[in-house]
């Protein structure tokens, strides 16, 4: 294949993957609908400088990509697709990037195979599902390190590269706060110092560089901090160095244990992650790490080992900073395209070499595309859809078993009992036994491109099934159907009320587009904002709320499946209304909307019955 050929391929399936999939499931509760609240609220307020949530200022987050969702809703309307199209675009992007950076560096079949790895990786779509910013944080990083390597390597002229590398770390800040500078600071520390390097520090323009630096990053923190008193210490501190110690308060999250943590990239970097040992065999030895490019022998080598010691260090500065501190699944995002990269390069010396592993491995990988294709297409013939009651039950369970770790039971045996599946299991049988197999059937012949485009496409097939799936779990992940319902009746004058923290139901807001009050839930991501002075009075507590259900106003009580208990022994029975559920949430009125509505008093009262 030729060049052309090559990157229209990857834009291809760039954009078929990410952005044709960026319409659909609904937005989920908690972070992704928050966090497009908080963009939304940037272009209905023009206050582009301090983002507020709810009304609420919050102060958690870097501004960029909201600012790109704010653009793209500004262009294009608020909706899903709008809303996700900014990630999208930036996958799209870091695919280019990383195709790049590969052909420059090792040749433009180990940038080609880089792309369809960083493209075409479980982790890589699964984390871009959500209003999370790695994609593009990351998409800074691949860039500014291919300047400093460019740079450094002698094929671009300094300035260029040294400041473009400081403007990117710039805008890396402004993605992701301290990380964004601390990793790749740190990442070109250590490939100074591991390739004797660092006796060219003089080289490099550190002042100037600074400056520019500075330029991109500081406007906005200053700005925010002047009109917003007390945030340094709270994004700073709170929000970086305490979060990385575990401290943060409130601790909303879980920490990964370090052996599950380790293990499961070789599940974010599926189908790829088989060729682990070809691209680890590809690291320069330790005796050539301080090789100069003016010490004898071919140029390009010199250069190639170099970017190699360069992705070791970048890869290995991520992996091991999140190694000693807090970390979740997605944490290492920013270290997938140097491990893409690695893997694209010990791909493509391994066809060179003629690598017999490489059948192997592709048969190994097609036994697993025929084992998974013909478990569930037993499960889905084998087993007669299930009641909706059933189903429902299933979902719940699987929430639990997700938060537990402890998830491929309830998993499989959701495939066996909920109908809504089957589509997407044929879907995705379809694609791992084809696609596999016809990589493997590929790589026997030695048609290698081939082999390694049969694999993307499999994991193409495989993520629009992914993408139905996530539609069919709507009831659990997003509260939509409950938000449509709530504006089949609501008034302007009508007040609606979630119960518990914001984020559990944060798609109430999003879908309704109203603000809401909050029901004993000031904690987590609103409370600091909350104490200032100018913040709305949106929080009830125990002492407020009786007087509002009963007022004259109608009033909509959204509740998540946890805190149903608690919130029914809040509510008067003869006076509250369940309006509708899903998920296992619910949403109660204190005003019948519909003829002959029962009160939960009998509801409760059917569904105990006589004694």
């Amino acid at each position: 294949m030729n060049r052309r050929a090559r990157l229209l391929i990857l834009l291809a399936l760039s954009l078929g993957i990410y952005v044709g999939n960026a319409a659909q499931p609904a937005l989920f509760d908690d972070v992704d609908s928050g966090h497009a609240l908080a963009a939304r609220a940037m272009l209905e307020s023009g206050d582009w400088a301090v983002m507020h949530i709810n009304g609420i200022r919050w102060l958690e987050k870097a501004p960029l990509h909201y600012w790109m969702v704010a653009t793209s809703y500004a262009l294009l309307g608020v909706s899903e697709f709008s809303t996700r199209l900014p990630l999208a675009l930036a996958v799209t992007g870091l695919v280019w990037m990383v195709y790049v950076f590969g052909r420059r560096f090792f040749g433009e079949q180990a940038g080609f195979y880089a792309g369809l790895v960083m493209c075409t990786s479980l982790g890589t779509f699964l984390f871009t599902r959500t209003m999370i910013p790695e994609a593009i944080y990351s998409l800074l990083f691949t860039a500014a390190f291919y300047l400093f390597l460019r740079t450094w390597t002698g094929t671009l002229n300094p300035r260029a590269g040294y400041w473009g590398f400081a403007a990117l770390v710039g805008l890396a800040v402004l993605t992701r706060s301290l990380t964004g500078v601390i990793f790749p600071i740190g990442t070109v520390a250590i490939f100074l110092l591991l390739s004797g390097g660092w006796r060219r520090w003089r080289e490099l323009p550190v002042i100037s560089g600074l400056i520019v630096f500075l330029a991109v990053a500081a406007p906005w923190h200053l700005l925010v901090e002047l009109r917003t008193p007390g945030f340094f210490r709270f994004y700073f501190i709170n929000e970086q160095f305490l979060r990385a110690l575990g401290a943060r308060y409130p601790a909303d999250y879980v920490n990964v244990l370090l052996p599950y943590w380790w293990a499961a990239h070789l599940l974010w970097l599926f189908p790829w992650s088989i060729f682990i040992a070809q691209a680890l065999r590809e690291l320069p030895p330790v005796r050539t790490w301080s090789q100069k490019l003016d010490a004898g022998g071919p140029l390009d080598c010199a250069r190639d080992k170099q970017a190699r010691l360069l992705l070791l260090s970048w890869a290995g500065f991520i992996l091991l900073f999140f190694s000693i501190s807090k970390r979740l699944e997605y944490y290492s995002f920013g270290a997938y395209p140097a491990l893409a990269l690695l893997l694209g390069a010990g791909l493509a010396r391994a066809e060179e070499r003629k690598d017999r592993w490489l059948v192997r491995l592709q048969a190994g990988l097609a036994g697993i595309g025929f084992l998974v294709a013909g478990l569930l297409v037993a499960m889905q013939l084998g087993h007669a859809p299930a009641s909706g009651e059933t189903d429902y039950f299933r979902l719940l369970l699987l929430k639990d078993a997700f938060l537990n770790r402890k998830w491929l039971s309830d998993f499989l045996g959701l495939l066996e009992a909920f109908p809504g599946l089957r589509l997407p299991a044929a879907i995705a049988a379809l694609s791992l036994a084809a696609g596999f197999g016809a990589a493997w059937w590929f790589r026997k012949r030695l048609h290698h491109a081939a082999a390694s485009i049969a694999m993307a496409l499999a994991m193409a097939g495989f993520f629009t099934s992914a993408t139905l799936a996530l539609r069919v779990f709507e009831p659990l992940m997003s509260s939509r159907p409950l938000a449509r319902e709530i504006q089949k009746y609501l008034r302007p004058e009508d007040e609606i009320v979630l119960y518990s923290e914001f984020y559990n139901g944060s798609t109430i807001g999003f879908y309704t587009g109203r603000k809401t009050l909050i029901y004993n839930g000031r904690y987590q991501g609103l409370e600091f904002g909350s104490y200032y002075p100018d913040a709305p009075k949106i929080f009830l507590t125990d002492n407020d709320f009786p007087a509002l259900w009963k007022g004259p106003k109608r009033v909509f009580l959204f509740v998540p499946q946890a805190f149903r208990r608690d919130a029914q022994v809040r509510l008067p029975a003869d006076a509250s209304y369940l309006l509708a559920e899903s998920g296992g949430k619910a949403v109660y009125v204190n005003q019948p909307v519909r003829p002959g509505q029962p009160t939960l008093a009998e509801i409760t009262a059917r569904e105990t019955g006589p004694k």
